[in-house]
């Protein structure tokens, strides 16, 4: 018995000699993150999944002391990663309800140059110092160091061979919710669940489709469509397109308004007004929202991500993924610029940031831009901190395309960048709500939205005045950044719960920013709710373009509205109640819905990814589209 004691307290002994080290500063390290976590941004992972996540990563760090020559190294490596995959995800869960996700490294440049200074302190070093620190570390001596790094390397490699089967497994084992990720990092903690999500990217990577493949999708689609309700269309005047003149073709000018929404319900309700007795929307904007029923357009994207929104109203296509599609790169491809320039139309995109920014340089010459202004292109003569403001955008874009005298009809499109996270305030502009110092957001934002929408108001008035046969549209890309966990979304009432707890009504509303449609001398148009990727189809619609195009390719299905997310679906049905498809939910509509999206997203594939099989296909599938957008 004392031999067999002895054995096994040296047994220990040398178990504790060899994990000491990862123990202490692995432990060390995951029980601080945890903590403030929890104590900073009220995200706590479950105390059980907590430990078995810890003895994950305790694997993972023996694994890479192995091949270090240091160990400071090691332990500030292992810091780094945990502060990251820990804290950044709890941080971004505070603020947009999702953790740090492997399609996230496609917007690093962009968030590092949207936190300015800061970005470079709490992304960029970090990472840099990441990769310095595991390269500049590394020990190739021993059989033990480069069997460690030979199981780090397989594991990536690994999951690309046997992604499927793994990801079952996975989801099985440790749980998957993709409809709430902030429940799915709770209940998994941060090892597991950036593991978990990075096999699913790999496995759900997929080849680009065959010219058959194709085929079938597009007439699944066009089977679901169904009557396009042409017939009573044609009975009402009201909206009848205005035919494309080749005389005297209309001009198109889209505005897209930078976080753009009217903050009214998050002010109390015995007081919903600015602190001058006006609305904090300038009542010449609110007239005309009236005017439309008050039209809103259904976003792809919450707090962030305008590309996304951009490639929708360009492309006709939805996107139901936080990653931005401009980074990922895509197929040169017949968007509405191409469309419209091969029609005679001269392409002028316009934005006042840097050109590289979400990679528009390059993105918007694949979908037909002619000219793109950016920031080297306006004088900064009328700034809000970093921001141009709208008003010297719009009046320079103006003489812009006055000075060059170009005989083509336009189509003008202008993202502005007044109004961006975090609501920047000068003395010129006071604010319109007292700004509350522990909580900025809301008052920052209504000042913002007060002034950006005199100054929509006075270019759309110039507009109708200069160029009243034009199609004018104006829309929010999406609803704006308040604060940690919601923020004032959450105080007002407007928001209750995560992700995972909205109701459909709510997560519409989420969505949901304010749309103005002028057709010309028709006026205003009611659209209801309209998806942004449905406004491609708008604009050829009132020009009365019916050449064959890629967003007519994917008419969504009788008498539904349809809002792809990510991890959800968003719809309207028939009689404009709202409602969700979560993954792998078949009842009701969503059956229908699901399929469409799958088809759509096939056929995404093949045009910006692909081989382009579904261009040689635009004469088979037109599908006129008034009647929906009615």
């Amino acid at each position: 018995m004392n031999r067999a004691a002895k054995d096994w307290r040296q047994f220990r002994a040398r178990i504790w000699q060899r994990w000491r080290l990862p123990v202490l500063i692995v432990g060390g390290c995951y029980l601080a993150a945890y903590l403030a976590s929890g104590l900073l941004f009220g995200v706590w992972v479950e105390p059980l999944r907590a430990l078995i996540d810890f003895a994950l990563l305790l694997v993972i760090g023996r694994l890479i002391l192995n091949f270090s020559r240091k160990v400071w190294a090691f332990a500030a490596l292992m810091a780094l990663l945990i502060g990251a995959f820990f804290l950044g995800s709890s941080a971004k869960i505070a603020m947009l309800g999702r953790p740090v996700m492997p399609d996230d490294v496609y917007s690093v440049v962009a968030l590092v140059r949207i936190m300015g200074w800061l970005g470079w302190v709490v992304v960029a070093l970090p990472l840099l110092l990441m990769a310095a620190l595991l390269i500049g570390n590394l020990k190739l001596e021993g059989r033990a160091a480069k069997a460690s790094l030979a199981m780090l390397v397989a594991l990536p490699l690994g999951c690309g061979a046997f992604g499927d089967a793994a990801l079952r497994g996975a989801d099985i084992m440790v749980g998957n919710h993709p409809w709430d990720q902030r429940e799915n990092f709770t209940m998994r903690g941060p090892t597991f669940h950036i593991l978990q999500e990075t096999l699913r990217a790999y496995a759900s990577r997929k080849a680009p489709p065959s010219e058959t493949e194709v085929a079938a999708a597009l007439d699944r689609i066009n089977a679901r469509a169904g009557d396009t309700g042409l017939a009573d269309i044609a009975q009402d005047p009201a909206v009848q397109p205005v035919a494309l003149s080749t005389a005297a073709p209309r001009n198109v000018h889209i505005l897209l308004l930078e976080s753009f929404w009217d903050p009214t319900p998050l002010l109390p309700k015995d007081h919903p007004v600015g602190s001058d007795g006006q609305p904090i929307l300038d009542p010449r904007f609110l007239k005309l929202w009236d005017e439309t029923g008050r039209t809103t357009a259904m976003s792809p994207t919450f707090s962030g991500g305008t590309a996304n929104a951009e490639f929708e109203v360009l492309c006709g296509f939805p996107i139901d993924s936080w990653a931005v599609k401009f980074e990922q790169g895509f197929n040169t491809a017949p968007c509405l610029p191409a469309l419209l320039n091969a029609q005679g139309y001269r392409t002028v995109a316009s934005h006042p940031n840097a050109p590289g920014f979400w990679n528009r340089i390059n993105a918007y010459r694949r979908i037909g831009f002619e000219t793109f202004w950016s920031q080297g292109d306006f004088k900064l003569d009328d700034m809000i901190v970093w921001m141009l403001t709208d008003r010297s955008l719009y009046r320079q874009v103006d003489e812009k395309l006055k000075a060059e005298a170009d005989p083509r009809p336009v189509l003008d499109f202008i993202v502005t960048l007044y109004g961006h996270w975090n609501y920047d305030m000068v003395p010129e502009r006071p604010a319109v709500i007292p700004v509350n110092p522990e909580q900025t957001e809301l008052g920052q934002y209504a000042t913002a939205m007060r002034y950006k929408s005199i100054e929509l108001m006075d270019e759309i008035d110039r507009l109708r005045r200069e160029d009243p046969h034009s199609l004018i549209i104006a829309f929010g890309d999406h609803l704006p950044n308040l604060g940690y966990n919601w923020g004032e979304y959450k105080n007002s009432g407007f928001f209750v719960g995560g992700w995972g707890d909205f109701s459909p009504e709510m997560y519409a509303r989420s969505r949901s920013t304010p749309l103005i449609v002028i057709d010309g001398e028709k006026g205003p148009l009611k659209l209801g709710s309209q998806p942004l990727y449905r406004l491609n189809q708008l604009v050829l619609d009132r020009l009365g373009l019916d050449q064959p195009n890629i967003g007519a390719l994917v008419p969504p299905p009788e008498h539904l509205t349809i809002r792809p997310v990510p991890d959800t679906v968003i719809g309207y049905d028939a009689k404009q109640q709202a409602f969700l498809c979560n993954p792998g939910e078949a009842g009701g509509d969503c059956n229908a819905v699901q399929h469409w999206l799958d088809d759509v997203k096939l056929v995404a594939r093949d045009i910006f990814d692909g081989q382009g099989h579904a261009l040689a296909l635009l004469e088979r599938h037109r599908h006129p589209v008034a009647a929906s957008l009615k």
